[in-house]
């Protein structure tokens, strides 16, 4: 391991997620930045990085991504648009399907475009709440309490909701569950969460963070959102950040558990990492240290469950645990399944989503093998992500998620017979992939379409991520959280970074926010230039 003289790191990041990888980034290849390359170090308690962006292949379809993380990004989320085109990257339109793709609800079956037909929807509406759309009865909501909402810029609705109050109490002090409810029907409020897909986004998180949050992705339709991806898939960004980080001269430990730190009476920090690879512990002494984790990580820590190298103390210094405290993790799952063909083609549809009140939740309609550059053309396996799902549903397939024996890929004449297993977090149950199948027929129509080959699976509820996004709590003041968060004690050299304090939670975009606002606030680097892809 390179150190200085000395022997100690300059610069600890613990995390390859984004938050870590390009915090590392940054300081290794910014020209203003104080730090050597050579003295930064980042470390990763798993055997990859990219955190929750991880792309995987299926068997039989090498040239179709599989996103089992995060998949899209928004244009108008300025700091990753600009990184992905400074580092070279070309995004492509990423579809949301459109007014043919399917509503299944309460056993009723329509297309998303048929909202406006009150007699096809089965929920009882008031006259001023039917014929809309789930997305529109929570705009028209949203508009009640914030007139012109629709019309703001990001950075104006976010103003007005931090001054906005409803029944006399400050919009922050609601939970967003509550807003609606005073101003829809409970029919309305249902027909919302059920057919916007998420459980836990209608839930009573902070209200005021919770409205710029929702308009900012769902108050347009899905065909003018502006949504993107990678080609190469996702997981590419992070890869091409830690290869740059590299390069530059920073060092990546794979397999390295920060189990407890410490800082001693000479100013340094002695971190105690245990190595996964030979199960030993070790001692690593750095200047300073950059936490670029989730909620659940940083409780990990703080709750120390290996009882031997004593409990880091700077949890318990005055304001850490409030701070930590206030956003709430949501677990996650999604599913991916590889067809031999693509069945539900003969229905229309061929992207974006179909929404259902199953705990399927979500279904995204994804690519064919052959019709990719570089694929067999003779190869119809396709690849559809179902289910997409959190809260309740979660509960749902946490009781068939290791019931059984596992699920194993079936004969295809694109797949050798020696090709190797997924891995152990990829890994799903027989039963599992059964009843999400025997589910996807109920949606469609179809019962008795072909059965998948190949399937995997993501639970990003699991440690030491603690949910697939995070958000902000009722009552918490993000304006005066935000920026203590990333420095949480004035007097230490250690600070936060991550998706899950930020503005944009559940997005790559949260995890570069907050690591900007560290960067550029206490590490004297500037801002990255967000013109850089203005023209693309």
């Amino acid at each position: 391991m390179g150190t200085g003289p000395d022997g100690v790191i300059d610069c600890a990041i613990i995390g390859g997620g984004m938050g870590g990888v390009y915090s590392g980034w940054r300081l290794a290849t910014a020209p203003d930045s104080k730090i050597p390359a050579s003295g930064i170090h980042l470390f990763e308690m798993s055997d990859r990085i990219g955190g929750r962006l991880d792309t995987i292949r299926l068997p039989g379809m090498p040239h179709v991504p599989v996103e089992l993380g995060g998949m899209r990004i928004m244009k108008s989320q300025s700091i990753i648009w600009a990184l992905i085109h400074q580092l070279g990257f070309a995004p492509i339109p990423f579809p949301m399907g459109g007014s043919h793709n399917l509503a299944y609800l309460r056993a009723h079956r329509f297309q998303v475009g048929q909202y406006s037909d009150p007699s096809l929807v089965p929920y009882w509406l008031t006259e001023q709440e039917r014929g809309k759309s789930p997305s529109q009865l929570v705009v028209q909501a949203i508009e009640t309490i914030i007139p012109g909402a629709t019309a703001m810029t990001n950075e104006q609705l976010r103003a007005a909701c931090a001054v906005a109050t409803l029944n006399g109490f400050p919009l922050r002090q609601h939970g967003f569950w509550q807003v609606l409810l005073n101003l829809l029907s409970v029919e309305a409020y249902n027909l919302a969460l059920d057919g916007g897909g998420f459980n836990t986004v209608l839930t009573n998180w902070n209200a005021a963070e919770a409205i710029p949050w929702y308009m900012e992705d769902w108050s347009t339709d899905p065909d003018a959102t502006q949504y993107y991806s990678l080609p190469e898939g996702y997981e590419a960004l992070p890869w091409r950040l830690r290869d740059d980080f590299v390069a530059a001269g920073g060092e990546v430990h794979l397999r390295q558990e920060l189990i407890a730190f410490t800082r001693r009476r000479d100013g340094l920090y002695a971190l105690t990492f245990h190595d996964h690879g030979i199960a030993h512990d070790h001692v690593v002494l750095a200047r300073r240290l950059i936490l670029a984790m989730p909620q659940r990580s940083l409780n990990r820590i703080a709750e120390h469950p290996l009882n031997r190298a004593g409990p880091t103390e700077f949890f318990t210094k005055p304001g850490v645990s409030e701070l930590l405290s206030t956003v709430t993790g949501h677990a996650l799952y999604k599913f991916a399944l590889a067809y031999p063909q693509p069945w539900w083609h003969m229905l229309g549809l061929t992207s974006g989503d179909s929404v259902t009140d199953l705990p399927l939740r979500q279904v995204y309609y994804f690519e064919t093998e052959g019709e990719q550059p570089g694929g067999d053309p003779n190869n119809t396996n396709s690849l559809l992500v179902a289910a997409y799902t959190d809260g309740v549903s979660v509960d749902y397939w946490e009781g068939v998620r290791s019931s059984g024996p596992p699920f194993e890929t079936q004969p295809n004449p694109f797949v050798a017979a020696d090709t190797p297993r997924l891995g152990d977090p990829y890994r799903i149950s027989a039963l599992m992939v059964a009843e999400a199948h025997r589910q996807l027929g109920e949606v469609h129509g179809l019962p008795d379409a072909p059965p998948p080959y190949a399937a995997a699976f993501r639970d990003w509820g699991d440690d030491p991520y603690g949910g697939g996004w995070h958000s902000w709590n009722i009552g918490v003041d993000t304006k005066a959280v935000m920026p203590r968060i990333v420095k949480p004690v004035a007097q230490d050299e250690v600070y936060v970074c991550g998706e899950s304090y930020s503005t944009y939670q559940g997005w790559v975009e949260g995890a570069l926010q907050t690591a900007e606002m560290m960067l550029t606030g206490h590490f004297g680097l500037a801002a990255l230039d967000i013109g850089l892809a203005s023209a693309a």
